[in-house]
């Protein structure tokens, strides 16, 4: 069955952080958004809910109100990064002084961007799934402009006819699919599991990140006395149910199991497979990616959330008339924004790849204060990515 045809200026797939925050800007500044979700608010995620201190700026300038999302974050601050023997604190500072960083439920921290975005005049359709985009002049997102979308709706299919089609559905997007410019190999892909604990009264200042023999665990405290377990595993054939691989890896880190013995599981175990993708293109005539459906390395830097707003901030701004140069502004923004980090989040999973070298850079770190509070700064998103690049940095980490 196909329903009647939708139209809108921009079509905004995904009601996740980068999605709603892009439909709330463009709609703020008086387009005709429609943003279409494939589940409905409040639902589940797979998500380490642990956010880089920049969420601050960027909710404000959002115009989403401290204290809508407050109630349900609880800053922390920073993480403690365990190898074995070795751990260092990850700190964040910039000029005004310390910053925290913010565990969020991502189950209402969604919903209250997603809320902000019809609030702000955009048109939200729940249990609406993107299925394909028609091109003119060309076969995909490459050769072609966008001429008109299909979504799939309780009622139907529905044709959406729009003049941008964003993507924000995520790092398996099927906005990316359609347009064909996902990447071939060269990104580290893990299963990612998440589940949330009772939480624990040695636990609720800072969270820890434990590195394990080819694989990591993070707890990160939430508000009301949670605790989120979340753990990149290596995809590597294994077959064993999501319950038996999260209980070996947790059991595979005995600090992690000292942590979680006792404790209750609150939730079911979720999970995404693969976490990390990469595209060959972000954004072309007549659409655009942000958020991870633009690309994702690696959920251990914990910067997603921030860069999901960030990169829905470039596409707003980049928009502006909705003209033909907007593709060229958003690249040339998500260059500037993001190249740096990018150098410095590969730099990081290169230390995981090698444990003798990260055990010996946390030594280095914990011995060397001031190089690691610049670290923690520059993956916080506190100061430019690029301070911790310089060859006179990556010598003070690791020189003898």
């Amino acid at each position: 069955m196909t329903a009647p045809s939708l139209e809108c200026e921009v079509l905004v797939v995904g009601a996740g952080p980068a999605g709603s925050a892009v439909a709330a800007s463009l709609a703020a500044r008086g387009r005709d958004v429609l943003l279409v979700e494939s589940r409905a608010h409040p639902r589940a995620k797979a998500c380490a809910e642990y956010a880089s201190p920049r969420i601050v700026e960027e909710l404000r300038l959002l115009g989403v109100a401290d204290d809508a999302w407050k109630a349900d974050a609880l800053p922390l601050a920073g993480m403690r990064v365990i190898r074995g023997d070795d751990a260092v604190d990850i700190r964040y500072r910039d000029e005004s002084g310390p910053r925290f960083a913010w565990g969020l439920e991502r189950t209402r921290f969604d919903a209250t961007l997603a809320a902000h975005a019809v609030a702000s005049g955009a048109r939200l359709m729940e249990h609406t799934s993107f299925v394909d985009v028609r091109w003119s002049g060309g076969q995909d997102g490459i050769g072609g402009r966008v001429e008109r979308a299909t979504v799939r709706a309780p009622e139907g299919k529905r044709g959406v006819r729009c003049r941008w089609l964003i993507g924000a559905d995520g790092a398996r997007s099927r906005v990316t699919q359609a347009i064909s410019v996902e990447g071939g190999a060269g990104v580290l892909r893990r299963l990612g599991l998440v589940a949330h604990y009772e939480g624990l009264p040695a636990l609720v200042e800072s969270g820890e990140m434990h590195v394990g023999p080819g694989w990591y665990v993070g707890l990160a405290p939430l508000a009301g006395n949670r605790l989120n377990v979340g753990m990149a595993l290596p995809l590597n054939g294994d077959k064993r149910p999501a319950e038996e691989r999260f209980a070996a890896a947790i059991e595979g880190i005995p600090a992690v199991a000292a942590r979680l013995r006792g404790r209750k599981r609150l939730t079911p175990i979720i999970g995404a497979s693969p976490i990390g993708h990469r595209v060959r293109r972000a954004a072309g005539r007549g659409w655009m990616l942000i958020g991870d459906a633009a690309g994702f390395i690696d959920p251990f830097t914990g910067e997603g959330i921030y860069r999901a707003l960030r990169s829905a901030r470039a596409a707003a701004e980049a928009l502006g008339e909705l003209d033909e140069d907007a593709t060229k502004r958003y690249l040339a923004a998500r260059r500037h924004a993001f190249a740096a980090k990018d150098a410095l989040t590969w730099l990081v999973q290169g230390m995981l790849a090698s444990p003798p070298l990260m055990g010996y850079a946390l030594r280095r770190l914990a011995s060397r204060p001031e190089t690691a509070a610049r670290l923690g700064s520059a993956l916080g998103d506190c100061r430019p990515a690029s301070d911790a690049l310089s060859p006179l940095f990556l010598a003070q980490v690791l020189r003898p």
